[in-house]
C-alpha cells in the first residue's frame, strides 16, 4: 500500500463521547430493547380461516413484543442514517471512494447478509397478508419486515463500525449493565418476588393501554425476564451466560481492588442467570449450556498446545526441548484435571431436580398411544378413518327414515366390519379388535339453522371425540370454533410415534417440514407462519393434546425463517453463523485467551453456539433474536481486530 493510500485511512483519535454517540443505534438495540416492557392493545382477526372464530378477538394485549419491535425499528433506521452519515463524512473529508470505504468488509459476509435481506423484502412484498407482514399482530407475532431488516442493519453496523478496542469496550460494558439488570430481574422472579408486579412498574407498563395491570400465566413459570414465555428467558440466558462469564476474566482496569469488584459483579451476574435458567425450567437451554461447556473446555485445553515460535530465539536446542516438554506435561495434566472435573460436574448435574425434571419432560410423549391419525371426507357420506398402526377403514354414514345416523365400516381389504349397539351407552362398537376402541354415537343438535343430525366418533381409551354434522346434504366436521368444514388429508413427515414429545413439538415439526417444499423460494411472509401451518388439521391437533390448539410458531428458528421468508433466506441466515463458527474455530484453535479481546470474543463465540442449539427447539423473538444478531456482528468485528493485531 502506498504512503498516499495509507494517509487516506489515517484517522484522528476520537473522544469517548464521540464513539458512544456513533454507536448509539447498536447500544439501543443491544442494551435497551431487551429491557422494554410496555402493554399494547390489539385485535386478533383470522375469521376468514376455518381454524378461527367467526369473529375477531378484541381486547387482546401484548406487553413483551410490540414495544420492543417499535424500538428496534427505530434503532435500525438510526443505524441506516448513521451509516449513511458516516459514509458521507469519510468520503468527503478524506476523499475515499465507496470501494475504499467498504474495503474492510468481508465479501462473503456482505453477500450472505445481502441475500438474506433481499429475500426478506421479496417475501414481504409478495405476501398476501400485508397487515401481518408490515404491522405484525396475530398471536403476539411482531417480527415485521421492518424488524427483520433492522436485525440485518444492526448486525452490519456492529460488524463495520466497531473497528477498535475502545468501541468494543463501549458496547460490551453497556451490555454488562443490561445483563446485571436482567440477572437481578430473573433472580427475583425465581424466588417469587417478581419486580414487574410492583404497582409503580405496572402503572408504567400499562400507561398506553386500557388495562390497569398485567398478570402472569399460572400454567407456566413466572421466570420470563422481559419476554412472553419462560422458554425465551432460557434462550436469552443461553446466549448471554457465556458472555457474562467471559466478563469475570476481563481486566477492566489496572486498579486491583476495582478489578476485583468488577469480577465479583461478573460472578453475581452469572449466578443470577443460573438461578434464572433453573427457575425458567427451559430444558433446551439447560442442555445447551452443558453442551457448550464441553466445547468451551475443549478449546481452552487446546490453548495449552499453542505453538511457540523459537525461530528467532537465542535459546539452545536443549533449552527449547525442555520448554516444550514442560508445556506438554502441563497440557496433559490440565486435560486430565479437566476431564475429571467435567465428568464430576455432569454426574452431579444429572442428580439435580432440574435435570431430572428435564429428562422426564423430554421423555413424556415419546411413546404415542393415541389410535386415530386422520379422518378424511372422501364424499358426501363417506369418510376414510386412518390409524397410527397403519390400519384404516371406510366409514359410510347414512340417515334413515327416522333421521338417525346409521353406520357401515369396511376395512382396507373390502371386508364389512359388524357393529354392535350398546344399549347402556347408546353407541355402536365395531366387532373387530383392530377397531374396537372406537364408538359411534348418533346425535341431534339444535343450531341456528334448526336441528341438525350428527354423530360423535370417539377414541374411547384416550377420551378423544370428534363431532360431525349433516349440512347441505353432506357430513362435515364441527370445529371448536363453531364452523362446519370438510376434513382433508394433511401431509406429515416423521415423528409417527412421538408427536407429543417435547410439548407437542413432534407434531408441529412433522407438519412443518413438508411446508419446506412450498416455501423454498420466497416464503409466506414475516409473521405469517400461523397461516402456512395446517391449523385445519383438527384430528392431528386434538389427538396430541386432547384439545384443539392453534400453532402459531414452529418452535425452531430455522424452520421459522425458512417458511416465513423462504429457504434461500434461511440458508443465508444459517451461512452467516457457520462462517462465523469456522472463523472462530480457526482463531481459537491452539491459542491461549491471553487478553481481553480474546476473552470477549470467546464468550460471544460460545454464546452464539449455545443460542443456535436452543433455537433448534425455540422460535426467534424480539429482544433475544436482536441481541443474537448484534452480538454476531460484534463477534465478527472483534475477530477482525484480533486478526489485525
Amino acid at each position: 500500500m502506498s504512503n498516499k493510500y495509507k494517509r487516506k485511512y489515517q484517522k484522528k483519535e476520537t473522544k469517548l463521547w464521540q464513539d458512544i454517540l456513533l454507536l448509539l443505534p447498536v447500544l439501543l438495540g443491544l442494551c435497551v430493547v431487551p429491557l422494554i416492557v410496555l402493554t399494547h392493545d390489539f385485535t386478533i382477526d383470522f375469521s376468514q380461516f376455518d381454524w378461527f372464530n367467526n369473529s375477531a378477538l378484541t381486547g387482546q394485549i401484548d406487553s413483551f413484543g410490540y414495544a420492543k419491535s417499535v424500538a428496534l425499528t427505530i434503532a435500525g433506521i438510526a443505524g441506516l442514517i448513521f451509516l449513511g452519515g458516516y459514509w458521507w463524512k469519510e468520503t468527503s473529508d478524506r476523499k475515499l471512494s465507496s470501494k475504499e470505504f467498504f474495503s474492510g468488509v468481508d465479501k462473503k459476509i456482505a453477500i450472505l447478509l445481502g441475500i438474506h435481506l433481499l429475500m426478506v423484502i421479496i417475501s414481504s412484498i409478495a405476501s398476501k397478508y400485508k397487515d401481518l407482514v408490515f404491522n405484525g399482530g396475530g398471536y403476539n407475532q411482531w417480527q415485521t419486515m421492518w424488524v427483520l431488516l433492522s436485525y440485518g442493519i444492526l448486525f452490519f453496523f456492529a460488524y463495520f463500525m466497531i473497528d477498535s478496542e475502545k468501541k468494543v469496550y463501549i458496547l460490551y460494558y453497556g451490555l454488562m449493565i443490561q445483563l446485571a439488570i436482567m440477572a437481578h430481574l430473573g433472580f427475583m422472579q425465581a424466588i417469587g418476588k417478581n419486580p414487574l408486579l410492583q404497582d409503580w412498574l405496572q402503572k408504567i407498563i400499562t400507561k398506553f393501554s386500557k388495562v390497569s395491570g398485567i398478570s402472569f400465566s399460572k400454567d407456566v413459570s413466572d421466570v420470563i425476564l422481559t419476554f412472553s414465555n419462560p422458554n425465551y428467558s432460557g434462550t436469552f440466558v443461553a446466549l448471554m451466560l457465556p458472555v457474562a462469564i467471559a466478563f469475570i476474566f476481563v481486566n477492566v482496569t489496572q486498579k486491583l481492588w476495582l478489578n476485583i469488584l468488577f469480577k465479583l459483579a461478573g460472578i453475581a451476574i452469572a449466578a443470577g442467570f443460573v438461578k434464572t435458567l433453573i427457575g425458567s425450567g427451559s430444558s433446551a437451554a439447560g442442555f445447551a449450556m452443558i453442551a457448550v461447556s464441553l466445547i468451551a473446555v475443549f478449546f481452552i485445553v487446546t490453548g495449552f498446545f499453542e505453538k511457540k515460535d523459537f525461530s528467532n530465539s537465542s535459546l539452545s536446542e536443549d533449552e527449547i526441548h525442555t520448554i516444550q516438554r514442560k508445556q506438554r506435561t502441563k497440557a496433559i495434566v490440565t486435560i486430565a484435571v479437566s476431564l475429571v472435573t467435567g465428568v464430576a460436574v455432569i454426574v452431579g448435574a444429572f442428580q439435580t431436580t432440574y435435570v431430572k425434571n428435564t429428562l422426564v419432560k423430554l421423555a413424556k410423549g415419546t411413546t404415542d398411544a393415541r389410535n386415530l391419525v386422520s379422518i378424511i371426507n372422501e364424499s358426501a357420506n363417506r369418510m376414510q378413518v386412518n390409524f397410527r398402526n397403519g390400519e384404516s377403514f371406510e366409514l359410510d354414514v347414512t340417515l334413515g327414515n327416522n333421521s338417525n345416523a346409521t353406520f357401515k365400516i369396511t376395512d382396507s381389504s373390502g371386508k364389512d366390519i359388524p357393529l354392535q349397539w350398546d344399549t347402556e351407552k347408546e353407541v355402536y362398537i365395531p366387532q373387530d379388535k383392530r377397531f374396537s376402541m372406537l364408538s359411534f354415537e348418533p346425535k341431534r343438535y339444535g343450531m341456528d339453522g334448526g336441528v341438525k343430525d350428527a354423530f360423535v366418533l370417539s377414541d374411547v381409551p384416550n377420551s378423544i371425540s370428534f363431532t360431525f354434522m349433516y349440512d347441505n346434504n353432506e357430513w362435515k366436521y364441527y370445529t371448536p370454533y363453531g364452523k362446519l368444514i370438510k376434513l382433508h388429508a394433511v401431509e406429515r413427515f416423521g415423528f409417527q410415534n412421538s408427536e407429543n414429545m417435547a410439548s407437542r413439538r413432534g407434531y408441529i415439526w412433522s407438519r412443518s417440514i413438508p411446508l419446506m417444499k412450498t416455501y423454498w423460494f420466497k416464503g409466506i411472509g414475516p409473521n405469517c407462519f400461523i397461516i402456512a401451518f395446517p391449523n385445519d388439521d383438527f384430528v392431528g391437533s386434538k389427538r396430541v393434546g386432547n384439545k384443539t390448539l392453534l400453532v402459531d410458531k414452529p418452535h425452531n428458528t430455522f424452520l421459522q425463517t425458512y417458511i416465513q421468508t423462504g429457504g434461500i433466506s434461511a440458508i443465508a441466515y444459517l451461512g452467516l453463523w457457520i462462517l462465523y463458527v469456522i472463523q472462530c474455530a480457526r482463531l481459537f484453535w491452539r491459542k491461549k485467551l491471553s487478553n481481553n479481546m480474546y476473552r470477549i470474543a470467546f464468550g460471544i463465540f460460545i454464546g452464539t453456539i449455545s443460542y443456535s442449539i436452543v433455537s433448534l427447539t425455540n422460535d426467534a423473538v424480539i429482544g433475544v433474536q436482536s441481541s443474537y444478531w448484534i452480538l454476531l456482528g460484534l463477534g465478527y468485528a472483534i475477530n477482525r481486530i484480533i486478526q489485525k493485531q
